[in-house]
Order: C-alpha cells, then sequence, then structure tokens
C-alpha cells in the first residue's frame, strides 16, 4: 500500500475511534452534568489534537525513513552503474590501443587516421579518468566531468 493511503486510512480510523470512545467515556464521566461535559469536550479536543500530532509524527517518520533507504538503495545502484560503465569504456580503450599499435605496424595504414584515432582515444581517456575521480554523482556533476566546455560560462571583459 503506497504510504500516503497508509497515512490517511490510519488517521481515518483512528479520528473515527478517537470520537466514537471519547463521546461515550465523556458521557460516562460527566455523568449529566453540562458543565463537566463542556470542559471534558475540550479537553477531548486538545487530547485529540496532541494524540494526532503524534500519530502522523510516527507516521510521516516511517514514511520519510522508507524514501531515504529507498533513495540510498538507488544512488547505490546508479553507482555501480556507473563504476561498471566505467570499468567497461576502460577496457574498450585498452583494446583500442592494441587496435592502434597492430595498425602501426602495418605500412599502409594511413597515418592520419591513426593519429585522429589516438586523439579520440586520449579524449576518451581524459574524460574516463575525470569520471573515476568523481565523488559527487548527480547529472549536474556528470555532465561538468563529461562536458567541462558546455559548463564553462564566458568571462566578462574588462
Amino acid at each position: 500500500m503506497k504510504p500516503y493511503w497508509r497515512l490517511t486510512l490510519a488517521y481515518l480510523a483512528f479520528g473515527l475511534a478517537w470520537i466514537f470512545l471519547s463521546d461515550q467515556l465523556g458521557v460516562f464521566l460527566a455523568n449529566g452534568n453540562v458543565t463537566t461535559l463542556t470542559h471534558l469536550q475540550t479537553l477531548k479536543g486538545w487530547g485529540f489534537v496532541a494524540a494526532s500530532a503524534l500519530l502522523i509524527f510516527g507516521l510521516t517518520r516511517r514514511a520519510f525513513h522508507s524514501l531515504e533507504r529507498e533513495q540510498r538503495e538507488r544512488l547505490a545502484m546508479f553507482r555501480k552503474t556507473i563504476e561498471g560503465s566505467h570499468h567497461i569504456l576502460l577496457n574498450y580503450l585498452n583494446q583500442m590501443q592494441l587496435v592502434t599499435m597492430e595498425a602501426e605496424k602495418c605500412e599502409t595504414f594511413d597515418p592520419a587516421t591513426l593519429g585522429l584515432a589516438a586523439e579520440v582515444s586520449e579524449e576518451a581517456a581524459a574524460a574516463l579518468r575525470r569520471l573515476g575521480e568523481a565523488e559527487i554523482l548527480t547529472s549536474e556533476h556528470l555532465d561538468a566531468i563529461l562536458y567541462p566546455e558546455k559548463n564553462e560560462s564566458p568571462r566578462p571583459e574588462g
């Protein structure tokens, strides 16, 4: 059951039970005295507010802790995904270095293509090194790490 339904239904059950039972108790204790019943109704209202506050506190606290736990689990999964992707890409770059070394041995391979491959591989390796050093893994931080040129703001002249 969704936390908001659980909270709502618990409050509904609590409120209905409180009203029914406290009215019965008030009539019994007042023993027909209207002044006493009026004072008991006031106390009953204060008690309801205090008890409602405690109930709402307990239920929302439990729901909050549940959400916090889910958030920690999602963050842990996200971190593992990033770490796994990082590992896969590093392995890929290592394989590309082997391919490049083999291509350098081939006399007919275009040196410009080798230069371009080396440049692209170095850019990817640099981005992966920055990613490996990341301590905060949010989309904004990852964007700043992986796409630093997008995040540079122009400096005012003067």
